[in-house]
């Protein structure tokens, strides 16, 4: 079960979202950090406008954890947005149905600055949010 979703990811492109009936349930609930989506139609877009907005993009997976209902993948994501590289780390949590599809799909990154630090006043923000909201080392 975990495999087919391992190379959809490894091979993220327009033509493995062809494949996503044969790994996701029609009723798919999916959300990520900006979108929560219910069904296939739903997810393809999701999946669809990424591959549009962002360009370049490789997904590696790190580590994968299953049992018979449920698993985790660790996966770094490069890509290029707005003429830059950036990266996540990400882990994404599965649960599939009794017929082995993919009925839940939550994906953990933070997208405060690998995405909303790319524009210049939102970043400028982010920077200063971090700055007060971080721990100062001991003395």
């Amino acid at each position: 079960m975990i495999s087919n979703f391992v190379k959809l990811i490894s091979t993220f492109d327009s033509d493995s979202l062809k494949e996503l009936p044969n790994i996701y349930s029609p009723t798919i609930e999916y959300e990520d950090p900006i979108n929560k989506v219910q069904g296939l139609d739903h997810l393809h877009l999701v999946f669809e406008e990424t591959l549009k907005i962002f360009s370049g993009i490789e997904i590696q997976v790190k580590e994968t954890s299953s049992t018979d209902h449920t698993a985790f993948v660790r996966w770094l994501m490069a890509y290029r947005f707005r003429k830059k590289e950036y990266s996540i780390d990400g882990v994404t949590h599965l649960e599939f149905d009794s017929s082995g599809l993919i009925c839940k799909h939550k994906d953990y990154w933070d997208a405060s600055f690998p995405l909303y630090g790319a524009f210049p006043m939102l970043g400028s923000l982010m920077r200063a949010i971090k700055k007060m909201a971080t721990v100062k080392p001991p003395r």
